[in-house]
């Protein structure tokens, strides 16, 4: 049998390992960048959540894009009457995540891998959502949003952290391929861009402005831009937020 030009190419994709993630090589150095070098939110996020005082008994709280679990094991670890899960993309990180759980005797919190452009059935109903530098990397950002307005159960909300400042943003990811490129062969390819998306306010305006979120509070300080979306308490879920039905639409 004969294998053509196009079948040969096709095959050769068909077996051919898809990209490494940087966050997989190099999960140590991103979970130290995370741990120790990232700004603490944890006051922010908890007066823009839940204003009134301390989270309700029962509370779902989604950590997306987790990491190494900073603030889900937070807040599982402060409020016991909440149940926090993460989700992140990379294996090594959640085991990280899982690790610090496990070392904290956390039985109300849990981390899955998952990819937060598209969460499906990893992500019930939730009451309240934490994003923090996810933008910087995700390719689709109106998918996470689509998602996190899916997610989040009427009345909830969401905190969105993003970083403004350029230089001090793309220090992690540039540390990372350096530290890969030292670790693997000259033509090892890896999923990541090299420079991380740094949004400019108005950007980010517009971004978090998509969904038909009933509230939207922006706040801005040295280095941070911040949104805390608000669902309608009487949203139905029929009418979740869907950019692609959108943009068709128009």
């Amino acid at each position: 049998m004969t294998i053509t030009s196009s079948q040969h190419e096709h095959s050769a994709e068909a077996v051919s390992p898809s990209p490494e993630g940087l966050f997989e090589r190099c999960h140590w150095l991103y979970a130290l960048f995370r741990e120790y070098a990232f700004r603490d939110h944890t006051r922010e996020i908890t007066s823009a959540l839940f204003p009134s005082g301390d989270p309700a008994d029962g509370t779902h709280i989604l950590e997306l894009g987790c990491g190494p679990g900073v603030y889900a094991c937070r807040f599982a670890r402060d409020f016991p009457q909440v149940t926090t899960i993460g989700i992140d993309s990379s294996i090594r990180l959640i085991r990280r995540a899982r690790t610090r759980a496990a070392s904290l005797h956390l039985q109300n919190c849990t981390f899955l891998e998952g990819d937060a452009q598209a969460l499906g059935e990893l992500a019930s109903a939730v009451d309240a959502v934490i994003v923090s530098r996810l933008f910087l990397i995700v390719p689709d950002k109106e998918a996470v949003l689509a998602e996190i307005y899916r997610v989040l159960r009427p009345g909830g909300r969401c905190f969105i952290a993003e970083p403004t400042s350029r230089f001090v943003s793309r220090l992690p990811l540039s540390a990372m391929w350096l530290l890969a490129r030292m670790t693997a062969t000259p033509w090892k390819r890896f999923r990541e861009p090299h420079q991380v998306e740094v949004m400019r306010p108005h950007d980010f305006f517009t971004l978090v402005h998509r969904p038909p979120w009933a509230l939207v509070d922006l706040l801005e300080d040295d280095g941070y831009q911040y949104a805390v979306c608000h669902k309608s308490k009487v949203q139905a879920h029929k009418e979740d937020w869907n950019p692609a039905s959108m943009a068709v639409a128009s």
